[in-house]
Order: structure tokens, then C-alpha cells, then sequence
């Protein structure tokens, strides 16, 4: 490839800091690297109550548990997203309730959402799509209306903010994502984010197999037992120890990663006569803050996004499409959805072209890659 999609960002602390880590006496969790990723959060962002955990899998089922849902219940989640927080629902015996996205944003659509709302709802869990945020005013504004509890899936917005506020912060949880392609990597990782405190003693129950050990490492118990049905959600020393690497860095990444977005952004604005009304630009609503995880273009139908697509790679450049929603999944479709039920996501999933963004790009790297895509608009018909 000339241009590749992803290239993770290698800090120079890493190698001595996994050093450490395996040396350690304790390589398990919650340990040295664990309490310096915590003592990040607090000082960049003013995040106190968060886990870490092996993924935002794991963190979305934290959560989920944590609204003890009854069989019947219901939560609202937007198709066009990743299937964990649907599993994750379906795991704690409740139902997903498939939802449209808003076709600027790709974000959950609150009328739609508002529309999904019934007796049974308990729940919305939102996705942060690209790290731009949804309005989280009016969605809490929609939750508080029908006291209903949201989990932000935060996966793809770390260090992303709405308004002020950082992302997975706003809701009742949230759920980060530290996977290889993510901003902020250690191979696969992600943390547990609580609004109320009072739930985090609970939160460590669940996380560690459901027992009370974290009350006796702190020293609280002189022993612990089993107290409910949990799992084993916590990120060994090592991941920890990668994760707080680059988060050491995490000013000069986000800036990197902005260069490449305002780059494209800056490029195919002052080309838009070139674009023919085939392709549109990403937007970024005033409210949010990104961190840049994502540039995106809209094609006008799905042909044209077939087309750009497959000659940008044959150029070598690597672009991709995105999520299948999940109401056309095998899946989704077992349970009773069809296509055009979710207009937006479908729209959105036919048409939506993801274009190479990571650190190592440069700025000639984002004029090539903008000059192979005029290339291939021209070429079509």
C-alpha cells in the first residue's frame, strides 16, 4: 500500500515500561501501571471513577449488569454500530431494540429513539460514532423524561469531548475502547466509566469474578468470598503498562491525528467543484469536540461508493468501508428486521467511505491520497 488505513503510534516509554511491568511481583492488575493510568485520567480530565478492563466489551457488560435487567426488558441501540452492547444486553436476559442513526452525525437518532420508547424500556445506550459526540443534552433530557439509564459506548471516543465534558462521562456509565486500531492502543483493552461512585464497589464485585477481593487487597476485608454472578473483566499489568505509554503522549497524538483530518477537511473544501456532487464531507456539529479517530466521506449512493472504493485500492490506497448495521446482519435479521426498517443506517452503511488516518501520515500523504480520489470522481460517469 502507498497510504495504509492504520498505523499505531510506538512511544519511545514503551519497551521500558513493559520491562517493569514484567518484573514485576505483580503482573495480574490493579497494580503500578493501573494507578498511573488513573492518576492520567484524574489530571487530564478529571475522570475518578473508572475500571480497566480487557475490553469496552467487557466494560459494556459491567454496565449492562449493573442495570440488573429482568427478562423482557428493553434497551435502545443504534443498528449501525459494533454488536457488543447488543450481545451485552441479550447476555443480562434483555431485549435490544434496533434504532436509526442520524444520517449528518451517524449517531443514534433521539426522534427515532423517542419513538422506541415503550413500558418495557429500561435503557439507551448511545454510540459515539467517530468520536463525534452525540447531544448528549437532549438525550439526557429524552433518558430523564422516562427514567430510563444510558451507557455511553465511548469505544471510539477517547478523549473526545461534548461541550466540555469528556465522553462516557455523561451518562449513567460509559465504556472505553484501548483495541489496536483505537487512538490510544494496547492491543486490545478498555475501561469501566461510573457517574455514581456508589456503584463502583459493585462494579469491582462483577469485575473481578463476583467477589469482594478488591475490598481485601485495599485492605477493608481479611478475607473475600463470592458475592453475585460476575466475570473476569480486568486488564493485566502489561496492557496497562503499553496503555499508559501512549497516553503519556496523548496531546502529541490527537494533535497528529487532527493535522490528517484538517488536512482532508481543508483539500476537498477547496476542491468541492471537483467532488461533482458525488461525494460530501463529514461534519462535525458544533457541540463536540472529536479526537479525530475517523475521516469519513459520503457518497451519493452505493455505487459510487463501490467504485471510489475499489480503485482507491487498487491505487494503493487503503480505505474502508464500515459496520454492516446490525438489522442486516444474519442476526438481525433472525429477529425480525429487514432492510429498509432503519432507512438511515442503510443509507449510511451503502454509502460511507472511510479514508486513511494515524500518526505517520503526513500532509504530502493526505494530498495523495485526496488527488487518487479526484482521480477516480472523475473517472465515473
Amino acid at each position: 500500500m502507498i497510504v495504509n488505513f492504520y498505523e499505531r503510534y510506538q512511544p519511545k516509554e514503551q519497551l521500558g515500561f513493559m520491562e517493569d511491568a514484567l518484573l514485576a511481583d505483580f503482573l495480574s492488575t490493579d497494580g503500578k501501571y493501573t494507578n498511573l493510568l488513573k492518576k492520567h485520567w484524574k489530571q487530564s480530565l478529571g475522570i475518578e471513577e473508572l475500571l480497566f478492563t480487557p475490553s469496552a466489551t467487557a466494560a459494556l457488560e459491567l454496565a449492562v449488569q449493573l442495570l440488573a435487567l429482568a427478562p423482557g426488558d428493553e434497551v435502545i441501540i443504534p443498528s449501525y454500530t459494533f454488536p457488543s452492547a447488543a450481545n451485552a444486553v441479550m447476555k443480562c436476559g434483555g431485549t435490544p431494540v434496533l434504532c436509526d442513526v442520524d444520517l449528518m452525525t451517524k449517531n443514534i437518532s433521539l426522534e427515532a429513539a423517542a419513538s422506541k420508547i415503550t413500558k418495557r424500556t429500561k435503557a439507551i445506550i448511545p454510540t459515539h460514532y467517530a468520536g463525534i459526540s452525540c447531544n448528549m443534552d437532549q438525550l439526557m433530557t429524552l433518558a430523564g423524561d422516562h427514567q430510563l439509564g444510558v451507557i455511553e459506548d465511548a469505544a471510539q471516543a477517547v478523549h473526545s469531548l461534548y461541550a466540555d465534558k469528556p465522553l462516557g462521562t455523561i451518562g449513567d456509565f460509559g465504556a472505553y475502547s484501548f483495541h489496536h486500531t483505537k487512538n490510544f492502543s494496547c492491543g486490545e483493552g478498555g475501561a469501566f466509566l461510573c457517574k455514581d461512585p456508589s456503584y463502583m464497589d459493585q462494579g469491582e464485585i462483577i469485575r473481578d469474578n463476583g467477589t469482594n477481593k478488591a475490598q481485601f487487597y485495599k485492605q477493608k476485608l481479611s478475607d473475600y468470598s463470592w458475592q453475585c454472578a460476575g466475570s473476569n473483566y480486568m486488564m493485566s499489568g502489561a496492557c496497562a503498562a503499553l496503555l499508559y505509554a501512549q497516553l503519556l503522549d496523548y496531546e502529541v497524538i490527537t494533535e497528529k491525528r487532527k493535522a490528517v483530518f484538517d488536512a482532508y477537511h481543508e483539500i476537498l473544501t477547496a476542491s468541492a467543484q471537483q467532488l461533482e456532487g458525488k461525494v460530501s464531507l463529514m461534519n462535525v456539529p458544533g457541540y463536540s469536540t472529536p479526537n479525530y479517530h475517523i475521516y469519513y466521506i459520503n457518497c451519493n449512493d452505493s455505487e459510487t461508493r463501490d467504485a471510489l472504493r475499489n480503485g482507491l485500492l487498487a491505487d494503493g490506497i487503503d480505505v474502508r468501508t464500515h459496520f454492516i448495521p446490525l438489522h442486516l446482519s444474519d442476526f438481525g435479521r433472525a429477529m425480525g428486521y429487514s432492510a429498509m426498517d432503519l432507512p438511515n443506517c442503510f443509507s449510511v452503511y451503502a454509502t460511507l467511505l472511510r479514508l486513511p488516518i494515524h500518526t505517520e501520515m503526513t500532509r504530502t500523504d493526505c494530498e495523495i491520497v485526496t488527488d487518487f480520489l479526484m482521480k477516480r470522481v472523475r473517472e465515473i460517469e
